[in-house]
Parts: structure tokens; C-alpha cells; sequence
């Protein structure tokens, strides 16, 4: 039997007044946001609700259609079948990453969208690049905000320990009880714990993540446990080069969860690519730097998709280039 999460709004900034049943029976939520133009599939981060889009939802709403969805078991999404004590019901698989793309897809289904544009921020990257390896021929284009194309375990604080320490932290968080899980998010010094370590920068105002902390107060920290071991164990690079629609890729020079050179290495496969690294981000870049994030991603899909555009792949500018370099001096004058 499927079950809907109900208790309360999840951190929710912007209420969900659309429900569509998922190829397993989920209930998934969801709301558009604008009337006119291509539609925007928001692609949230890991055990994210929406408090992430504040600023940038409401921008793209001015020229385009947002659509702003939650993750099955997240916000006020259900999942297939009850919890269960301690989510015990719940098992790695209920959670990839390709089943969060196959939501997607039945969202975009139900409400007839054909062509659509994904934006990704931290594992909503690895979500949109799988719903274009599922979808290509309707995908316009693609947007990462801070978000890698495998897991961020892999790269956490820029080292390589996290992954061997994950079956550690596992272990440990098996015993954390709900009383304590809940008092860790709600505490006052949470907040300036995540600044201290490095996860936000100081320009993340408490304001801006108090939704996210209390959405993780209220999961279960058994149900994150299978969640992110499915996040870990997906990976889309062999997909990057393959991409064909025009991709923008912004990264905080100071992300410790996905650290700059990821988009560095992103953006170099992806036939056509911009980058934007932005001064100071972390891993919050999104909330930190609102208007030159807003700006960014506007003026890029305006380039790219607005009327009378023309999009050049990598392989043609860089065969231009050549051209224009082996051509003899004075030629262009003769013309």
C-alpha cells in the first residue's frame, strides 16, 4: 500500500497543490510555478525540500514555467509502501537515483510537458543528467548548480576518506535515536556549526536553511542511511560526453562537498558547456550569491534558447579557431 506523507509541510516554502502516482505507485508532490514559457524542473539536493530555490524559483517564474517537485520520502512526497518501524520497510533500491529521474518523467507525462529544461543543484545534478539519459529528445538544456555527476561522497572536503568511513558512519548512525536525531537539527547551534565546518559560507543566512533543518529533523535517519548509500552508488560520467543540449555549470570556489574542479571536469566533456566559478561559494552558493546565480542561469538559457538563437557546439568552435588560424594574412580583408 502506498504511503503519503501528511504530518505537516516538510520545510516546504512553496505549498504543493499537485499529486501524480509514479510508475511503483508513489504519490508524488509538486506545483508550477509561472504561466508562460518552457518549463523548468527544479532538481532538488539530497534530503532537500525547497528551501534552496527561495530566491531562484521566484526569477525564473518571471519568463519561464518552474516546475518545483519533492523527492519520494521527501517533503510531502509518499513512497511506495509504509515505513515500517525505523523504516525498516524501506531498502537502498527505493531510493536510486534512476528511480528519482522515472518520478520526474511521470510528472512531466501527467502534465503533458514535452520539452522541458533541468536544473540540478548538489545531487539534483546526478537526478537531471539520469532523467536526460532517460529523456534526451526532450530536454532543452541543462543546469548544475554546485552538484556533481557522481556522488559527493566521493569528493567530500576534497579528500578520499569519506567513501572507506561510510560503512563506519552507517554503523553508528544505525543507534541514533529520533529524540536526538531531532534535538542535533533543532539546536541553535547547528546553524553556525555548518558555517564553522565549512558545509555554508558566512553569507548563508539561518533563515534561508531553518526549512531544510527542520525537514531533516523530521526523517528518519535510517530512511537518509538508504538514501544516500543509493546516491553513492550512482555515477553519470559515462554519460557527459553524450550530453547534446547546451549545459551551464556553476560551482563555489570554496565547495568542500563538490569541489570546483568537479565542474571543471564537467564542463571540459560536455560538447557544450559554460562554467561559472563563483568567488567565495560553498556548497551554498545557491542561497549565498542569489542574484549572481539568478543572473547566470537567466542570461544563459535567454542566450541559448531565446528567439533567434544559435547554439555552437564545442567541436565547431574549436574548429573555427583552427580555421581562423591557418587562414593566410589579408585573406579576410580580400573578402
Amino acid at each position: 500500500m502506498a504511503y503519503l506523507r501528511v504530518r505537516g509541510e516538510g520545510g516546504t516554502l512553496f505549498p504543493k497543490d499537485r499529486c501524480v502516482v509514479s510508475f511503483d505507485g508513489t504519490h508524488l508532490a509538486y506545483t508550477i510555478k509561472g504561466t508562460t514559457g518552457p518549463v523548468v524542473a527544479l532538481c532538488a539536493g539530497f534530503c532537500c525540500p525547497d528551501n534552496f530555490w527561495r530566491y531562484l524559483a521566484p526569477a525564473l517564474a518571471k519568463k519561464y514555467r518552474v516546475l518545483i517537485w519533492n523527492y519520494r520520502g521527501m517533503g510531502v512526497s509518499g513512497m511506495p509502501r509504509e515505513p515500517g518501524y525505523r523504516a525498516r520497510n524501506y531498502n537502498v533500491e527505493d531510493f536510486t537515483v534512476d528511480r528519482y529521474a522515472r518520478d520526474l518523467k511521470a510528472i512531466l507525462d501527467h502534465e503533458g510537458i514535452e520539452d522541458v529544461i533541468l536544473l540540478g543543484h548538489s545531487m539534483g545534478t546526478q537526478v537531471a543528467l539520469e532523467a536526460y539519459r532517460l529523456i534526451p529528445n526532450r530536454v532543452l538544456a541543462l543546469v548544475s548548480i554546485t552538484g556533481p555527476f557522481a556522488s559527493a561522497i566521493q569528493t567530500l572536503y576534497n579528500t578520499t576518506i569519506a567513501p572507506r568511513l561510510l560503512p563506519v558512519g552507517i554503523f553508528l548512525a544505525r543507534g541514533v535515536a529520533r529524540p536526538a536525531w531531532r534535538l542535533m537539527f533543532r539546536s541553535p547551534i547547528t546553524h553556525p556549526l555548518a558555517i564553522q565546518f565549512g558545509a555554508l559560507g558566512p553569507k548563508t543566512k539561518k533563515e534561508d536553511m531553518q526549512p531544510y533543518y527542520e525537514h531533516l529533523a523530521e526523517l528518519d535517519p535510517q530512511m537518509i542511511l538508504k538514501a544516500a548509500q543509493a546516491m553513492h552508488a550512482h555515477s553519470a560520467e559515462d554519460l557527459l560526453r553524450k550530453v547534446k543540449v547546451p549545459t551551464l555549470v556553476i560551482v563555489g570556489e570554496r565547495d568542500n562537498f563538490v569541489p570546483s574542479w568537479v565542474g571543471h571536469v564537467m564542463a571540459s566533456r560536455i560538447p557544450v558547456a559554460e562554467m561559472l566559478v563563483v568567488p567565495g561559494g560553498t556548497h551554498g552558493t545557491i542561497v549565498e550569491e542569489p542574484k549572481l546565480v539568478n543572473k547566470t542561469v537567466v542570461d544563459f538559457l535567454e542566450r541559448h534558447l531565446g528567439e533567434g538563437h544559435q547554439t555552437v557546439s564545442l567541436v565547431e568552435r574549436r574548429a573555427r579557431n583552427t580555421r581562423a588560424k591557418r587562414r593566410p594574412k589579408g585573406a579576410e580583408a580580400e573578402h
